[in-house]
């Protein structure tokens, strides 16, 4: 009796390790999608509504929500305190404070790292244009990441179950 609850538990437990793979995977794709949002917000604040920089990202980040929207409105807020920090040092510590908070990959943080760096420095057109390569990364990173998730995502929770039972069977 005490195997079978053992070897269930093992089962359990690997099945659940690779649905959570899978899990990380859709959590870090949608993450992607919010930013590419809130980016394409950004841009249409800037181009079209003609807001200053630090009430755009308080209201992107808002229309966002979600933990991608607070490194917005973290960084619109410091930007309003006027504290002498320039945009990209706020930009840059409101993603260093906020990105463990995500799912979000060491090269989606220096993309945003590098978005920061155009951010309130140069003329409107020039932001508009980083903002661009920066969704349209997003776009080709989303792209591939759903691709790799449609052929991966099976094969992982697959294994979790298979693995659990090679376990099983090779100690038992």
């Amino acid at each position: 009796m005490i195997k079978l609850i053992g070897a269930l538990l093992i089962i359990g437990g690997s099945t659940f390790i690779g649905f959570l793979i899978d899990k990380l995977e859709r959590y870090r794709m949608n993450d992607l999608k919010n930013l590419q949002r809130a980016l394409i917000f950004l841009k249409g604040e800037i181009d079209y509504m003609i807001t200053p920089l630090p009430v755009a990202m308080e209201q992107v980040g808002n229309r966002i929500g979600d933990n991608i929207g607070q490194i917005f409105i973290y960084a619109g807020k410091q930007m309003m305190k006027k504290t002498g920090y320039t945009v990209t040092e706020i930009w840059k510590e409101s993603v260093n404070s906020h990105i463990d908070n995500t799912y979000l990959s060491k090269e989606d943080k220096n993309i945003l790292l590098s978005l920061g760096n155009a951010l309130g420095y140069l003329d409107k057109e020039m932001q508009k244009n980083n903002i661009d390569l920066s969704i349209l990364y997003l776009k080709e990173e989303i792209k591939r990441l759903d691709m790799h998730h449609q052929k991966n995502g099976r094969l992982y929770r697959s294994l979790g179950i298979l693995g659990g039972l090679l376990i099983v069977i090779l100690l038992y």
